[in-house]
C-alpha cells in the first residue's frame, strides 16, 4: 500500500495538522487499521477506498479508535487524490460515518463541505474550572454534541493555557474545545484536547470547527469567519456557514510518501 503524510490547514511545512493517507482497494480489518494508525502515530490516518469515478469511502483512525468525522485528514486525503490525479473533476464525493461529504478545489485551496454541528445547552462552569485548575476568567461552557466548548474571556489566555491531559480525560466528552474571541487578525481562536481519543492536543481540528462555527455564529451574529487554532503548530481555517452545512477552507502540502510493507 502507498502511504502519504500531509500537513493539512498549512501554508508551509511543519505547520497545520499532519495526517496519514492510505488508498486501498479494500479496507483492512479494523484491528489492522488501528495498528497501522498507531504505527504512523499521528492524530488521524485516513483510509480511502474508491467506489466509483470521483466517489470514495473514507474512514478515519486515531492511534486508539475509529472516529466519526475528521476534517484535517479529509483535507489531506483530498489533497492526495488531486495530487495523484485519481479524480477527473474539481469535486470529490465521500461517503463516511457522518454521511455524504464533498471537497471542492478552489485555486490553491480545498473546501470541505461538512455538516454544521449545533451546540446544545449551557453547562455549569465551576466544576470545569475546579477540575482543570483554571485561573483564567471564563465566559461560559456549552455541550456541543460529543464535545464541550469552554469560552475564556481573553484570547491570550487560550494561547498560554497549559492543561494536564489526566484532568481533561475526566471531563465527560470526546474532546474539550477551549476558545475565545480573537484579536484583529481572527474572529476567534481555539485549542482542542482529546486524550480519551488518544490525542492530548490536536494541532488543527476540522470537526471541532463544525461546532465552533455554530457557537460563534450565535455569539457574533455572522456567517463567515477566519479562525485560528492556537496549537504549537497552529493553523488557519476559513469558515462559511450555509444553512445546515459549514464550509471549511484551507491548504495542504505533502511532506512524505512511501510504501507500507506489512
Amino acid at each position: 500500500m502507498k502511504v502519504w503524510m500531509v500537513d493539512a490547514f498549512a501554508t508551509k511545512p511543519y505547520t497545520g495538522n499532519p495526517a496519514g493517507v492510505i488508498i486501498v482497494s479494500e479496507f483492512p480489518e479494523d484491528e489492522k487499521c488501528l495498528k497501522i494508525a498507531a504505527e504512523i502515530n499521528l492524530s488521524e490516518t485516513a483510509f480511502v477506498k474508491p467506489l466509483s469515478k470521483d466517489y470514495f469511502q473514507i474512514r478515519w483512525f486515531t492511534p486508539s479508535v475509529e472516529v466519526k468525522l475528521c476534517g484535517h485528514a479529509t483535507l489531506a486525503a483530498s489533497h492526495i487524490l488531486f495530487q495523484e490525479k485519481i479524480i477527473s473533476t474539481n469535486e470529490i464525493k465521500f461517503t463516511s460515518l457522518s454521511g455524504d461529504l464533498t471537497v471542492t478545489r478552489e485555486a490553491d485551496f480545498l473546501v470541505l463541505n461538512f455538516p454544521l454541528q449545533k451546540t446544545g445547552p449551557s453547562l455549569p462552569v465551576e466544576p470545569l474550572i475546579e477540575l482543570l485548575d483554571l485561573t483564567s476568567p471564563v465566559i461560559g461552557a456549552v455541550q456541543a454534541l460529543d464535545d464541550v466548548i469552554l469560552e475564556l474571556k481573553y484570547f491570550e489566555d487560550v494561547n498560554q493555557l497549559s492543561l494536564d491531559s489526566r484532568d481533561v480525560e475526566k471531563v465527560d466528552c470526546r474532546g474539550l474545545i477551549i476558545t475565545a474571541k480573537g484579536d484583529k487578525s481572527y474572529d476567534f481562536i481555539s485549542r482542542f484536547f482529546a486524550p480519551r481519543e488518544g490525542i492530548n492536543e490536536d494541532p488543527v481540528t476540522g470537526s471541532a470547527h463544525c461546532k465552533l462555527a455554530h457557537y460563534w455564529q450565535n455569539k457574533l451574529k455572522k456567517d463567515t469567519f477566519l479562525a485560528y487554532q492556537a496549537s504549537e503548530r497552529g493553523g488557519e481555517i476559513h469558515i462559511t456557514i450555509n444553512k445546515e452545512r459549514v464550509l471549511l477552507k484551507g491548504k495542504a502540502l505533502t511532506v512524505m510518501e512511501g510504501d507500507w510493507r506489512v
